[in-house]
């Protein structure tokens, strides 16, 4: 298994991997007792990986343009990659719900 997530393109494995890491930090909001200390940590978690893959992407329009060839490759990399942009304003209304509403997980 762990080989055949190395076989992938980078583009695909940071987005693989930028996807758990916050669906982990989402899930650990629920169940610890210092909220707003998670809120700080995906908070930072968010900054980080929005540079990160925001570089990935200009890489792979860099590619798309570099590798007409390929385009069709390099499609499916950036869809991948810019999926976790609807997971993360998800997560984000979620937790935004919680804290203002009556939610036994407030603050």
């Amino acid at each position: 298994m762990e080989k055949d997530f190395l076989k992938l393109p980078l583009a695909i494995q940071m987005a693989i991997v930028s996807f758990g890491i916050g669906t982990i930090l989402f899930a650990s909001f629920f169940f610890v007792n210092d909220k707003m200390q998670m809120v700080v940590i995906g908070y930072n978690f968010v900054i980080i990986c929005f540079i990160v893959n925001s570089l990935m992407l200009l890489k792979l329009i860099y590619d798309w343009f570099r590798n007409p060839l390929k385009k069709k490759i390099i499609l499916k990399q950036v869809i991948i990659l810019l999926v976790n942009i609807p997971m993360a304003y998800a997560y984000f209304l979620i937790l935004y719900y919680s804290v203002t509403s009556n939610s036994p997980y407030k603050f």
